[in-house]
């Protein structure tokens, strides 16, 4: 929804709080709403990653990397995405009750009354699209760990996966702090 802004810069709202738009391709916009092109944007790293490493002949991902090392780099995802998956469902459940609280009849309606079905299910969608990559790290750490077992090199196709699923619950993370930023602003009235 545009809301024109005195002169000719338009200005965007975003959950009734405004920001400011410079135009249609504003790319901060664009990785807030588009939270699908995060394994795009995982892949293009770890792309980056691999391509580096063969040029400058190195060992791919974290193979090289002394064996306790590594086994304490996928143990540290693994407890990492386990603990913040269930912080972030806890917050998913008292996002619930307090999207959906009402004022008492007769008292001054409640900021966050001001959102609408739209903009709640965004922010939804925000909390809950991070959930299964979470879940995914986890695996995929412990897929990994089980993986190497106890070998002096470590395996760059399951290290590559798990690297990958980090780069994209850190973008989706990122998402999720962007939101309650927002929520916030707008429960202050700041």
């Amino acid at each position: 929804m545009f809301v024109p802004k005195q002169g000719l810069e338009p200005r965007m709202t975003l959950y009734d709080v405004s920001v400011d738009w410079t135009g249609r391709r504003n790319p901060y916009r664009w990785f807030l709403l588009h939270s699908g092109f995060d394994y795009a944007w995982a892949t293009l790293v770890l792309l980056l990653w691999l391509g580096a490493s063969t040029l400058l002949q190195q060992p791919l991902v974290v193979e090289g990397v002394a064996e306790n090392a590594r086994r304490t780099l996928f143990q540290t995802l693994a407890t990492l995405a386990g603990a913040t998956a269930g912080l972030t469902l806890t917050s998913v459940s008292m996002l619930v009750n307090v999207l959906g609280k009402k004022a008492a009849p007769g008292q001054r309606a409640l900021p966050l009354e001001r959102l609408t079905v739209i903009h709640r299910r965004q922010i939804g969608e925000v909390f809950l699209s991070v959930l299964p990559r979470l879940g995914a790290l986890l695996v995929m750490s412990l897929v990994t760990l089980v993986l190497e077992g106890d070998a002096a090199t470590g395996r760059w196709p399951p290290e590559a996966a798990t690297m990958m699923l980090a780069v994209a619950c850190i973008l989706g993370l990122l998402r999720v702090a962007w939101a309650l930023r927002r929520l916030l602003a707008i429960a202050t009235g700041s």
